[in-house]
């Protein structure tokens, strides 16, 4: 008797990865979060808070820079003040914290951030000169990947779409929301949530059209 033949497999398709359930979490202070680490399920104590808020660069949440990492079809971030630090912190310290959601064996391959303007337009021009850089290596280190990974940065999204105050990201198909900058990297106390279904939440279709901006605002008007 013959056997059947495999299925046939897309290669060309998005991969797709099982998210977990709902989760709150919050970034602290390594030693302070869960079996030590730094993500906390709960909210932080007293000297936990203490010791964020005096750290220079407050560590980003563990858990969503893995997820990132990890990433096999989509990295989208929505978050107007992504590349603006908080404190003492230099800007070029920020703009590495997020190279390291970026690592050079990334499998993911549409990689977007929409923010609001930043400085002048040197530093929007040296913002992307800095990830096109990232990508480029991306691209060489893994020739035979499926497709080519792109990285995209847009300024629009004070003037172009001025109708958004949460911080939210999508990684492949998870929803991540955030209650100050995406990623956890700021000191103050502040929580994600993430294990949300994107599509299910339309989250992609509302990025997209965040994206694309609103032509009445665009004209100055806003409805309502």
């Amino acid at each position: 008797m013959a056997l059947a033949p495999p299925p046939l497999v897309d290669a060309a398709a998005p991969i797709t990865r099982p998210h977990p359930k709902n989760q709150i979490l919050w970034p602290t202070f390594s030693g302070y979060g869960n079996n030590g680490g730094s993500d906390s399920g709960e909210f932080p104590s007293l000297p936990a808070i203490k010791a964020r808020s005096g750290a220079r660069f407050p560590e980003p949440l563990a858990a969503f820079v893995e997820t990132a990492r990890n990433a096999q079809n989509r990295i989208l971030v929505l978050d107007d003040y992504l590349f603006e630090p908080p404190g003492d912190q230099s800007t070029q310290d920020r703009y590495k914290q997020i190279l390291c959601w970026l690592p050079i064996a990334l499998n993911a391959n549409e990689i977007r951030f929409l923010t609001k303007a930043h400085g002048r337009k040197e530093q929007q021009k040296e913002i992307r000169s800095l990830f096109n850089e990232r990508v480029e290596a991306i691209n060489k280190s893994t020739p035979r990947r499926v497709g080519m990974a792109k990285i995209e940065i847009r300024f629009t999204l004070g003037t172009k779409f001025p109708y958004v105050h949460d911080r939210f990201a999508i990684i492949d198909n998870e929803l991540w929301h955030f209650g100050a900058t995406v990623g956890g990297l700021h000191n103050l106390v502040n929580a994600a949530t993430r294990g949300w279904d994107a599509v299910t939440h339309n989250a992609v279709r509302f990025f997209d059209d965040a994206w694309n901006g609103d032509n009445d605002a665009q004209r100055g008007g806003r409805h309502g």
